[in-house]
């Protein structure tokens, strides 16, 4: 990865600003602009320095991963915020006010009591993730590859007397033989009238004929996430099934192809909404269309009914209508697609039923 790039743009963004100095703690935009992967890490960034500070456990590991860095060993005891802010020559600080607490920034204020002012820059640090590069990209497609698969090979030997934790736990360890570091996220198997709830966690409930299961899953390779979603059915489904999965599946297509850059979310959002509403079931889709994936399995751009923000080539992101009913279940399709110049191509090629 180039990360002396990802570096030059956190410069280029406070350099139109009074601010002198970013203070990264997130681990997920720690590791996108150092490539540091422990758990342990803040990131000080300023115009003429870049270090990282990280404790002995992590030494080595920083010096080998972020060699663009740095280093500020921590030492038990340290004033570390004062001590590294004073050798970035720290005033005005920018952090991250969606990922620090009101009591850790209040140590922070207090270890330091010379920088000026403290202000939030999350918006900023995070958006320089949006757009992906090609290398992002490929890791990314490698990514999808592993869920794609997984769910190919696992989904043809689900069988009734299965649990819905049984299921789950196929699709996982298909995944990390496949290669996958780890899920992207606790997978959900929701079967019958549990896919009426869209996040359902996995239960000891028996898999039974003539019932949908609705499977989402993902994996984690190379530290990026993927996000798939399928709803299958055990025996022969029955006319209202067939209806609202075609009406999903209608929905998904369309939104997918009609997608255009610069459209923004909430407009593509909408080219799926209004076909379930015209189908009748618009009270039952509850939730967005979809969200950026990358280092984080949930991330921008927004793809929903409040989204402004434009669409642009390079952002991938998910597009996964659903419709859900109580007391009978529910059905969701989602697939991710990366915006180009032409509109939206397909990454995730999972088996997809037609009924």
């Amino acid at each position: 990865m180039e990360y002396k790039s990802r570096i030059s743009y956190l410069r280029d963004q406070i350099s139109k600003t009074d601010i002198d100095t970013l203070f990264i703690s997130n681990k997920d935009n720690i590791r996108y602009y150092s490539g540091f992967t422990g758990t342990f890490a803040f990131l000080l960034i300023s115009e003429s320095k870049a270090i990282i500070i990280t404790d002995s456990r992590y030494t080595l590991r920083a010096e080998e991963e972020s060699p663009d860095y740095e280093i500020y060993k921590l030492k038990s005891g340290d004033n570390w915020i004062k001590n590294s802010t004073n050798i970035a020559k720290t005033k005005i600080i920018g952090y991250e006010g969606d990922h620090v607490s009101v009591n850790l920034l209040n140590q922070l204020q207090k270890k330091a009591e010379k920088i000026n002012k403290w202000k939030d820059f999350s918006e900023k640090i995070t958006l320089g993730r949006i757009i992906k590069s090609d290398e992002e990209t490929e890791i990314l497609q490698k990514t999808i590859n592993i869920s794609d698969s997984a769910f190919n090979n696992v989904s043809k030997k689900i069988v009734t007397g299965m649990t819905e934790k049984d299921v789950g736990w196929e699709m996982e360890k298909e995944m990390r033989e496949l290669g996958a570091e780890s899920p992207s996220f606790d997978t959900i198997v929701a079967s019958g009238i549990n896919g009426s709830k869209p996040h359902h966690s996995p239960t000891d409930k028996l898999i039974s004929d003539n019932e949908a299961i609705t499977i989402d899953m993902g994996a984690k390779y190379k530290g990026y996430c993927s996000d798939l979603t399928r709803t299958i059915f055990i025996g022969d489904p029955d006319e209202k099934f067939k209806k609202i999965y075609t009406t999903v599946l209608k929905a998904q297509l369309i939104s997918m192809e009609t997608a255009k850059p610069d459209m923004t979310g909430e407009e593509i959002d909408k080219i799926a909404r209004d076909i379930i509403t015209f189908e009748g079931y618009g009270e039952y889709f509850g939730h967005s269309l979809g969200h950026g994936v990358g280092i984080e399995i949930h991330e921008n751009p927004g793809v929903g009914p409040n989204s402004k923000n434009n669409i642009k080539p390079g952002m991938v992101y998910t597009i996964e209508p659903g419709i859900y009913i109580e007391n009978w279940g529910g059905i969701r399709i989602e697939d991710m697609v990366i915006m180009t110049e032409n509109g939206n191509n397909l990454l995730s090629h999972a088996l997809k039923e037609t009924y």
